[in-house]
């Protein structure tokens, strides 16, 4: 057997790990999505709430509280983006039915 079939085995069989992954990592995957969705709803709150009262501070939260909310959308954006990208690449259906050249 030649150096490169050994090779070829050997990485075929090469897997990222053989276990699941823990309830860390799965909270750590998870808590962007949760805290995207706690900040949306707190953005509405406070709007609604300063609709009610218009005090000048609520104003300056909502804008904070939806600045941060703005960010972690944009990162789960980048995050769906980099598990298209890494389909496309592995040979897998894409999550999109979306042609990514006709964009």
């Amino acid at each position: 057997m030649s150096d490169d079939e050994a090779l070829a085995r050997r990485l075929s069989t090469m897997r990222v790990s053989s276990r699941s992954a823990t309830w860390a990592q799965l909270a750590r995957r998870r808590a962007l999505p949760l805290w995207v969705s706690v900040g949306a709803l707190l953005t509405l709150t406070l709007l609604g709430l300063e609709i009610v009262s218009r005090e000048t501070w609520l104003t300056w939260a909502i804008a904070a509280v939806w600045l941060a909310t703005v960010a972690g959308l944009v990162g789960l954006v980048v995050r769906a983006c980099r598990r298209w990208e890494a389909a496309e690449r592995a040979g897998r259906r894409t999550p999109w039915p979306i042609d990514p050249s006709q964009v």
